[in-house]
Formats: C-alpha cells, structure tokens, sequence
C-alpha cells in the first residue's frame, strides 16, 4: 500500500541554524505542557483549525527528503513544526525555527507524511500539509559479461516493488527486456553479440490501491551502465589439454613490451601455481592468431566448466606454430604459462605440463577476447 508505513526516525533539519527554542526537542519526545496544547489537533480531521490565509507548499519531494515552505498574512516570531504519528494518533514535536522554510531528511521512500505548523508563541495552528515520499532509484551492476551475456546485478530496490530493465546500443533508444520481483537481484542478458557495447539502466515500480484506486508509482531511472561483450575466437583442431611453461626471466630485453610487463609492478607471482599475475590474469603466450599487443586479456573455458582470465605477456614463434598460427606443433598446446622456476608445483616441474594442475585441467573449449 502506498500510504501503509510511516517512518517516525527521519531527523528534520531546517536550512537556517537549528534555534535554541524550549520546543525544539528531540524528535518523538514531546513534553507534557506541548502535548496538552495538541490535544485540539489530536487528528488529521481537525484540520478546519487552519488559518484560512496561510498556505503550505511541498517542494522537492524525492525519496528521502522534501522542503516546506509556509507564509501566511500574519507573521510570527518563531514557528513550530509537528509530525502527525498515525500509531500514537498524535502530533509530535519536530523543531522550532524563525524561518519559513524547512527541509526535511531521512524520510522512508514510497510513505505518507503530515506535518503541521504552528505559531510556537501562542500554540495557534496556522497549516497542515500531506505528502507521499517517492521511490528511490534501484542501483545497477554488471558482475559478469562473456561473448553473448552481460550479468546484471541490482540494488536499493524497496519490498514488494518491481524492477524493469531496459537496454540499448548506441544510437538506439532503450527498450524493455525484463521485469523482476524484489527478490530477484541478478538478471543475464542473453543472446547478445559478441565484442558490442550494451547500455542499461533501470527503475522500480510499485502498484497499490489509494481511496479504492490502483495507482502505480516509478521511481527515477537508475545511472547508466555499460558493458562490452567479449569477442569469441576460433579454436584449433587440437584439444589443448597440454599446457606448457616458459621461465619469465628467460625474458631478458628490457625495451620489450613483454619484459616491461613481466617485471612491472603489478606484476606478481602466484603462490599456488607459480604463474607470474597482472591483474588477477595469468600471464601466457599464445599464437599470433590470437592477438600480438601484449597487455591483451582474454577469458579461457575448460572442458571441466572452469573459468580463467589470462593476459598476453609474449606471443609464440609463428615458424613453431601451425598454418594458422593457433597452437604450437611440438607439443599441441594452445597455452603457454610464464611462470617463477623457484615457485614451480612439483606435479607441473615433473610431468612439464601445467595441464596436470586442477587449476587448469581439460582441454579448452573456449577463448574468448575482452575488447
């Protein structure tokens, strides 16, 4: 329901200094001398009490804040400020302020609010005002993306509102692909094309009835999110179950993209494996077919279903490659790991086949270049 909850925790604060009035006391606590002078207004009905010259204005109203503005043809010294609490049936004090203006905070999205204002010298009430939150908007995520899927994660979406999920490429407008329940915080896009950038963006909804109407309320849209798909490459005859290795210091030219990128900073050496790492990527060579800049990062599938990133940290020798350049003859392996000779597993030193290590087990079935 739209106007089912309200929040009682907000702190209100003016936009002048905070006065020092006996009435402005903390929020929800009211005094026993305030609460005897409200007992005129004990409820939203009593309203006709108003000064017919005086007018509230609601302003601003997103989510979680909103600004009053009030003025009236008399003019007060200081006015004081209440909030209507439906659980209690009773107006709370909220501050008081020689300012017409105030700017409230910490409101609780998609809720109604009543606030009245009074002449704090004579306790005469002068306005009351209602106001319903707005929704916040979802935030958005990308947490995966391969050749033809983009992995989507949202956020900050309110108990039983609705996600709507919007996409485009460039040049395009958005349209809708999903709707999801507040309980579902993943979505994959799927059926994409490769190496192409994708746009999304997202807002919630929220249907209830108010005075026996269905009424539906959206928030703003959330940020834009990008994300490129990556580029599936082709793959050899060749299972590449083998994996072989090259010692990283055997790379001795210090002008080479390879040595500047196998003795950077960020370059480290995996303490299970053995493998030098930039960027969380294992550093390899492969054939030309594949790429030659070295820094290139590329996402490997196994057979057994797991996943690696890799970056191109040298390129094979095309005369010790096939026609196409893909694997390398001598031993059929696709991948080539540049490891630390003193960090080396055992199995990986004794058998001369990185394949041997559950890391990077069964043949592959899959690369894949981020673009």
């Amino acid at each position: 329901m739209l106007a089912a909850l309200f929040c009682f925790s907000g702190a209100a604060i003016a936009h002048a200094e905070e006065p020092t009035n006996s009435y402005a006391k903390a929020q929800g606590s009211v005094a026993s001398d305030v609460q005897s002078g409200f007992d005129i207004i004990s409820s939203i009905d009593n309203a006709v009490q108003e000064k017919n010259d005086f007018t509230i204005k609601v302003s601003n109203v997103n989510a979680n804040s909103a600004v009053l503005n009030w003025y009236g043809s008399d003019l007060c010294i200081s006015y004081r400020i209440c909030r209507f609490n439906i659980i209690q049936n009773k107006w709370e004090d909220v501050l008081s302020t020689p300012k017409n203006e105030l700017k409230l905070t910490n409101l609780k999205e998609n809720t109604n609010y009543k606030y009245c204002v009074m002449n704090a010298a004579t306790g005469e009430l002068l306005g009351v005002t209602e106001f319903t939150t707005g929704l916040s908007k979802p935030t958005i995520a990308v947490t995966e993306r391969d050749g033809d899927s983009v992995k989507l994660s949202v956020g900050k979406v309110q108990k039983g509102a609705k996600v709507e999920l919007y996409r485009k490429t460039k040049g395009k407008k958005y349209k809708k692909i999903a709707t999801l329940s507040s309980k579902k915080k993943t979505y994959t896009d799927k059926k994409l094309k490769g190496a192409t950038t994708y746009y999304y963006k997202a807002k919630t909804t929220v249907t209830g009835k108010v005075n026996g109407k269905s009424v539906t309320k959206k928030s703003a849209y959330s940020k834009e999110k990008k994300a490129k798909t990556l580029k599936k490459m082709g793959l050899p005859a060749v299972s590449g179950k083998t994996k072989t290795y090259a010692i990283y210091t055997a790379v001795t030219v210090k002008s080479s993209p390879q040595y500047k990128l196998l003795h950077s900073k960020k370059c480290y050496t995996d303490k299970k494996t053995g493998v030098r790492m930039v960027d969380g990527c294992y550093c390899v060579a492969l054939g030309s077919y594949y790429g030659t800049k070295i820094g290139t990062k590329y996402r490997v599938t196994f057979s057994t279903g797991k996943q690696i990133d890799v970056i191109l940290c040298d390129q094979k020798a095309d005369r010790h490659t096939d026609s196409r350049h893909q694997y390398a003859v001598g031993n059929s392996d696709i991948l080539e790991f540049y490891v630390e000779k003193s960090a080396m597993p055992r199995r990986a030193r004794n058998l001369g086949n990185y394949g041997a290590l559950d890391e990077f087990k069964g043949s592959v079935v899959a690369i894949e270049k981020y673009v």
